[in-house]
């Protein structure tokens, strides 16, 4: 298509004076291009989006890292909700089109950057293991976590769209294949638990046999895929390398992302962050303490407590002779000092905070 050069004279009478110059677009096709947010390149390895996912992220957590320290800064609960709002979302965005092509090196990356974060929610050491980080924020590792998001995505894409599309049975292809949700399995499970309920309330004479609606489905579908991802969390937790006076105390607590079913959930919603910083370092054994900076060779005056002998949580909380007017509270709690007891129960962990304020004093 051409354009007359008298059309082009007029042109600039209008807008005045023109400099003519050659516009050539080249044939070489971009080796880029984003689509609704998504970056795609000629090998569809969406490996620019994965790692520009990554950078963003790093550096919203990067601002996230100003607003709270192991002393000063926001309560706990709020820069893990920061983090959750602010963060994932982030790197969720069109995770079902790219999660089947990211890599073990990626997703550790991520949990690098993830890591960063569990440090300033709870007011962790660096030295903390990363699987106690994880139970003790309530913050599923994304290794898990990109699993089971694409999973409930693709199930609800799955259950809202015309069964008549085209793309169902490439779906559920694509969903039968992922290591953690097996569609089929889930249908028959929320079957036979619906089952269960309607002979349930027959035996009780009640006429509730109406079938799910689609919405309770979903959701009781999605509900059986969180508690498999939940136990595969647990799982790992229990095979991976934490310290033995943690897993001691914390035997019988579960991993979990629900704030109010955490031990620690009340202190991180109404407490300042340096007594969470302070109920974590106690109920890690990673904090200020003697026997943290002997282990890690880190110089110090004195590894020793006041009264001679090296200073640990449990010589400071049972055996130290300089504070049993101060362990009296704790006495009350568990006669027999249990440390499960102690740094385990909202009332062990409501008395330790006073404890802890009376001995730094």
């Amino acid at each position: 298509m051409g354009v007359r050069e008298d059309k082009w004279k007029w042109v600039g009478k209008v807008l005045g004076p023109t400099d003519w110059f050659s516009l050539f677009l080249g044939y070489s096709p971009q080796k880029e291009v984003k689509l609704l947010g998504i970056t795609l390149n000629n090998l569809l390895d969406f490996k620019s989006q994965i790692l520009n996912k990554i950078n963003k992220a790093r550096k919203a957590v990067g601002a996230i890292w100003h607003l709270g320290g192991v002393q000063k800064g926001m309560r706990g609960s709020a820069v893990r909700s920061l983090y959750i709002a602010c963060v994932r979302p982030i790197v969720e965005y069109g995770l079902e089109i790219w999660h089947h092509k990211i890599l073990k090196g990626e997703i550790h990356k991520l949990e690098v950057m993830q890591n960063m974060a569990l440090r300033r929610i709870v007011g962790a050491y660096r030295t903390t293991p990363i699987a106690v980080l994880q139970k003790e924020a309530g913050i599923m590792p994304y290794s898990i976590r990109l699993k089971f998001m694409v999973a409930r995505k693709a199930i609800r894409l799955h259950l809202n769209i015309s069964k008549t599309n085209p793309i169902n049975g490439h779906l559920l292809t694509l969903i039968e294949k992922s290591p953690i949700a097996k569609l089929t399995t889930l249908y028959i499970l929320a079957k036979d638990d619906r089952d269960y309920m309607i002979k349930k309330d027959e035996k009780r004479k009640c006429k509730r046999v109406e079938p799910l609606t689609l919405k309770q489905q979903q959701n009781q579908t999605i509900g059986i895929l969180k508690k498999q991802a939940m136990e595969e969390w647990q799982e790992m937790y229990w095979n991976s390398s934490k310290d033995l006076w943690y897993h001691n105390i914390t035997v019988e607590s579960k991993c979990t992302d629900n704030l109010s079913k955490m031990v620690t959930g009340v202190i991180m919603k109404k407490d300042s962050r340096r007594i969470l910083s302070n109920i974590t370092q106690f109920r890690t054994g990673h904090g200020n303490f003697g026997a943290w900076f002997k282990k890690f060779g880190i110089e110090k005056d004195s590894y020793n407590c006041k009264c001679g002998e090296l200073e640990t949580v449990h010589h400071i909380l049972v055996e130290c002779p300089l504070l049993e007017e101060e362990r009296k509270g704790l006495k009350r709690i568990s006669p027999e000092m249990d440390m499960s007891t102690l740094l385990n129960s909202l009332t062990g962990l409501q008395e330790i905070v006073s404890f802890i304020s009376a001995w730094r004093d």
